[in-house]
């Protein structure tokens, strides 16, 4: 494995978490701009990112691969949902806390870091796999995830805040994929170029929030540093034992665990934001859980591969 690309691909990533933390504590962006920045990522980049990514050759030779990709990612969530319930049953935490904590458990970043990562540790032809890992993603994090953060503000939960512009967008992207229907060029294009936005905008947006912490919260508590070693350590080792007796694809094996191996997606912080739960422990929670994985993606490496 080549280090120097991983390391370059989180390094710049943090160089842009470090341009919104100074430009959030001097003032150059304002809260009501960060708020607003996270609701056009919610509601215009993000489902534009969902629909181009959905742009998948659908053919008879792909058609294994897909089903074999989809089943795994499937199973994936499925077992991190479980796992979540479990431990954030006795993690301490207040009824806001408590799903963004879940919402870290089950959600990796698999778009926004899975693609360059992915692509400097076992080249381009993982890109596929990836491609096709994020299609369950782009449907539950706007549903599961959602509800998780959601149903823990005050009051009722409404199920309106259910139908937003991630979800429609994951059944248009879904739609279109079963459908084998390829945008025209100039669309699709056009969508890319609105999703290509998403992952420097929501590293802005982190580093803006982190910025208004006094310097003692910066790290954290110890909750953020389990999550981030259940996220980064615990999850793809057990992905790996429980999955190498099934899974005879090496390449899907290996994506499989490396996008587990993720830190926290940066839609925790974006969806925190726009539907005003715990937005700074979702920030400290991509931050901490970042910092780390520059650490344990190279020794997720050596020790499974």
């Amino acid at each position: 494995m080549e280090l120097f690309p991983v390391l370059f691909a989180i390094g710049s990533l943090f160089a842009i978490i470090g341009v919104g933390f100074v430009a959030r504590r001097y003032n150059v962006i304002s809260g009501d701009f960060v708020h607003l920045l996270s609701r056009v990522l919610v509601n215009i980049a993000l489902p534009a990112i969902t629909i181009s990514s959905m742009q998948v050759p659908h053919t008879a030779q792909t058609m294994g691969i897909v089903d074999s990709t989809l089943l795994v990612a499937a199973c994936y969530y499925i077992a991190a949902f479980l796992i979540s319930v479990l431990v954030c049953r006795f993690l301490p935490s207040t009824s806001t806390e408590h799903g963004v904590f879940q919402f870290m458990l089950v959600f990796p970043n698999t778009m926004f870091m899975g693609i360059p990562v992915a692509s400097a540790i076992l080249g381009p032809s993982s890109l596929f796999y990836v491609i096709l890992f994020n299609l369950p993603f782009n449907f539950l994090v706007f549903t599961m995830g959602v509800w998780l953060l959601a149903r823990g503000r005050p009051g009722k939960l409404d199920p309106k805040v259910l139908l937003s512009p991630g979800l429609v967008a994951s059944f248009v992207g879904l739609g279109l994929f079963l459908a084998g229907y390829t945008l025209p060029a100039p669309v699709d294009t056009g969508l890319a170029i609105i999703g290509s936005v998403t992952t420097p905008l929501a590293m802005l947006v982190v580093g803006a929030l982190l910025a208004t912490l006094p310097a003692a919260r910066l790290a954290g508590d110890w909750r953020i540093y389990f999550i981030s070693a259940l996220r980064l350590l615990v999850f793809p080792v057990l992905a790996f034992v429980l999955l190498t007796p099934f899974v005879t694809d090496k390449l899907l094996l290996s994506v499989t665990v490396l996008l587990i191996a993720m830190p926290v997606a940066a839609n925790s912080v974006l969806l925190s934001e726009e539907y005003r739960v715990d937005s700074t422990l979702a920030s400290q929670g991509v931050f901490i859980s970042t910092v780390l994985c520059l650490a344990t993606i190279p020794l997720i490496e050596v020790l499974l591969f």
